[in-house]
């Protein structure tokens, strides 16, 4: 089959030839029909993520597809079956790139669920670890209607997610975003942007809201911005980052809560996003689609940043 993965830790992905995988018991084997781009692919390639690999390591962790075969004690599954969700498991080395993958029926790391009815494989395959993520720290930073977010990487896999389900909160977004980008993450909810590249963008948000902010989420790795993004936040208020970002002297802070963001129950995360694009409040922004030839240029395009929703692979 074929599929994108690296011989050693830290090599660049290719595309390679290899066996069709196998499922163990509690597996199933799946036919990849679409797969999708997330910041935690590159880091997978490096070894940074804590937990075991197999070589030669197939990348991706996002997909949907058809199961092809199931292995001895699954129950819920069958061939036939049409899945999506977050393909991780340990040992890594069995990802989404590829035309063959294997995951367990009910994964310890991640999440898998049937594909609603009339959902296209590009969207199920979209939605998984982004939509989970943005889900998830809305929640625990407390968003609300009449609260005011601050969203830094807000045009991004996550931040598209972020934008929709924040507005559709009742919230007020401000969201980080080139010119180009105004009109369309306007569409998306957010009420002002705030140019990134003109001048100091916390000063430009202290023009606008001199009272300060009720959250901050941070999408980007600027660890340097961090700072002066969650010294925008009232007291009592919430700084979150889903990229480890937040510094340990900002996380003792007592002024404000600020954490790097776990995600937990992602079962339940992909199953309540999953229904909110189902029925159309929330949407999935495709930047482009790539085929599994071009994947790994589309993985170093994405390690640049810059992405305006989300990049998906046809299998």
């Amino acid at each position: 089959m074929r599929a994108v993965a690296v011989h050693h830790k830290g090599d660049k992905p290719e595309l390679m030839e290899l066996p069709v995988p196998r499922p163990a018991p509690g597996e199933v084997l799946v036919r990849v029909k679409a797969a999708s781009v997330n910041p935690i692919d590159a880091g997978i390639a490096e070894g940074l993520l804590p937990l075991p690999q197999m070589y030669p390591l197939v990348l991706g962790v996002d997909g949907a597809g058809e199961v092809v075969e199931a292995g001895e004690g699954v129950h819920g599954l069958a061939p036939g079956d049409l899945v999506h969700g977050q393909f991780l498991r340990a040992p890594l080395g069995t990802g989404t790139f590829a035309d063959y993958t294997v995951v367990t029926e009910h994964p310890d790391a991640g999440a898998l669920q049937r594909v609603p009815d009339g959902m296209p494989a590009e969207i199920a395959a979209a939605l998984p670890t982004a939509g989970m993520t943005a889900l998830g720290v809305l929640e625990a930073l407390g968003v609300r209607a009449g609260r005011s977010i601050l969203i830094a990487g807000a045009t991004g896999g996550v931040g598209v997610f972020a934008v929709q389900l924040a507005a559709a909160l009742g919230a007020e977004v401000i969201a980080t975003a080139r010119p180009d980008a105004e009109p369309w993450i306007r569409r998306l909810g957010a009420a002002r942007t705030v140019d990134y590249t003109a001048g100091d963008p916390a000063e430009q948000i202290r023009g606008t809201h001199p009272g300060g902010i009720d959250v901050f989420l941070d999408l980007t790795r600027d660890t340097a911005r961090f700072g002066d993004y969650a010294a925008l936040v009232r007291d009592g208020g919430g700084a979150a980052s889903v990229t480890f970002t937040a510094p340990p002297h900002l996380l003792a802070s007592e002024r404000i809560a600020v954490s790097n963001f776990q995600m937990r129950d992602k079962p339940g995360l992909l199953a309540r996003i999953t229904a909110a694009v189902a029925s159309g409040a929330i949407a999935v922004p495709i930047q482009r689609t790539v085929t599994l030839e071009e994947t790994p240029g589309a993985l170093a395009r994405n390690a640049t940043g810059g992405a305006r929703g989300k990049t998906t692979v046809r299998v």
